[in-house]
């Protein structure tokens, strides 16, 4: 029961609508009906601007930070797949509860900064590596924040597997997680993903903050 309750607040903390709250706060904005109606900070950057962007991924990222270090250790909570693997477990719970928010029709955002935060906590190596990943991709492309998550989401099984070779040790079990996390951002960039390949998605540092297309 207590492993089952560590995974529900979990799930519960990353359905926190923070994009949505911030931009009705600041601007009486619901972030749904405007721009790509995503509700991630790369939406709030085009509607609202940059420090409120900002704001938005630092607490999308924490979403993904208090599951790893205090779901995951509540007192009295077993650990069935190991320590290491009930957080990554509690983690990946969050993502989803990011992504799917069950009070708002399961449609949510993209799970990148929140899966940000769950690394940077788990293995603060790789996040590093991916992150720059991401800030590559993101300044060769003209700031195309979905390039730079997709590239970053598949490089994080790679650098995680690499490390276990270093380590005399592959968990396989983390990366079969990472690896279903994977799956699920790049389902929920389908509609970028379409972009990129017509060559139509847009870059934040081309100077072209119109409607995001849908």
């Amino acid at each position: 029961m207590s492993a089952a309750l560590a995974l529900l607040l979990s799930y519960l903390v990353g359905t926190i609508p923070w994009s949505l709250l911030l931009a009705r706060a600041l601007g009486g904005v619901d972030l749904r009906r405007v721009g790509s109606g995503n509700l991630g900070a790369t939406n709030v950057f085009r509607a609202l601007g940059k420090w409120p962007a900002l704001a938005v991924l630092a607490l999308d990222a924490a979403k993904g930070v208090v599951p790893v270090l205090v779901c995951a250790r509540l007192p009295g909570t077993p650990v069935p797949l190991g320590a290491e693997g009930f957080a990554t477990l509690c983690g990946l719970a969050a993502i989803v509860g990011h992504m799917f928010p069950f009070y708002l029709g399961f449609r949510g955002g993209k799970g990148i900064a929140t899966s940000a935060g769950v690394f940077a906590s788990l293995e603060p190596v790789a996040f590093l590596i991916c992150l720059g990943v991401f800030v590559l991709a993101f300044a060769l492309s003209g700031g195309i924040v979905s390039l730079g998550s997709l590239l970053a989401s598949l490089a994080l099984p790679l650098v995680l597997a690499f490390q276990g070779l270093a380590r005399g040790h592959v968990d396989g079990l983390r990366l079969g997680l990472v690896g279903l996390l994977v799956v699920m951002v790049w389902i929920r960039h389908a509609a970028n993903i379409g972009r990129l390949l017509r060559g139509t998605e847009k870059g934040l540092l081309r100077r072209d903050r119109g409607a995001v297309p849908r």
